[in-house]
């Protein structure tokens, strides 16, 4: 346990392609390990952001969409526990080991940040247009040497790799009916998932996709069964 979290404080630190998926020997072991260190992790900073609420050092952010409990049990379990840990993961995990991958999520969130921020859902037309201009800085400049393309993606992968994670986090404010006033203050709100996405990306690229997707849903499992048991 101590050599994991000591691999994956280092990978945080220093955040690389080049890495290689490991073969595990024990792999629901490694599962739960790692989510014990996202259950501490999420538990902490849940912590810490009821701690600045309560202290008023940022407003309180009101009900969440969960607090309406008009959905049936058994589809909240499947969103929880399948549906948004299987979608979350192909969105902002897959690409990771994908530089083409990487320039569409580059543009789709280009696309989703411009819609919040003039709020308006037809500022998703530019995405095409960034994708359209990052590939022929990429085809063009890059890709026309495996050296200069890697060298590039070792420099750019860490800045990536944790812009992944906070992009995650502030999509969770839709957690919250206020969601996108809280925009000023968004990452503080989503403490719990920004460090839930950092032990994911570590999941993804040190085991492999189907790892970050099952941690994900064994993360999910147990508050969705007892916020179910208290409808």
């Amino acid at each position: 346990m101590v050599d994991l979290l000591d691999d994956l404080i280092n990978y945080l630190k220093y955040p690389y392609l080049a890495r290689i998926p490991k073969k595990v020997d024990r792999p629901l072991i490694l599962l739960l390990k790692l989510a014990l260190i996202c259950s501490i992790a999420g538990i902490s900073c849940g912590i810490l952001m009821g701690v600045l609420i309560h202290l008023k050092l940022i407003p309180d952010p009101g009900p969440t969409v969960l607090d309406k409990k008009t959905m049936a049990k058994s589809i909240l379990f499947i969103i929880a526990v399948i549906w948004a840990p299987l979608s979350e993961e192909l969105l902002f995990r897959a690409q990771l080991r994908r530089f083409t991958g990487s320039l569409l999520f580059i543009s789709f969130i280009g696309g989703v940040f411009l819609s919040a921020v003039i709020k308006t859902d037809w500022a998703f037309v530019v995405s095409p247009f960034i994708f359209i201009i990052l590939y022929l800085i990429y085809r063009y400049h890059l890709a026309r040497s495996i050296t200069l393309k890697f060298e590039f993606w070792e420099r750019i992968f860490p800045w990536h790799f944790h812009l992944t994670a906070i992009c995650f986090a502030l999509v969770h404010l839709s957690n919250f009916e206020n969601g996108i006033n809280l925009l000023p203050f968004g990452i503080l709100y989503t403490l719990p998932q920004l460090a839930v996405a950092l032990v994911l990306g570590y999941a993804r690229m040190n085991y492999g996709l189907k790892y970050s997707f099952a941690l994900h849903a064994m993360y999910n499992f147990l508050p969705i069964i007892l916020f179910i048991s208290k409808f």
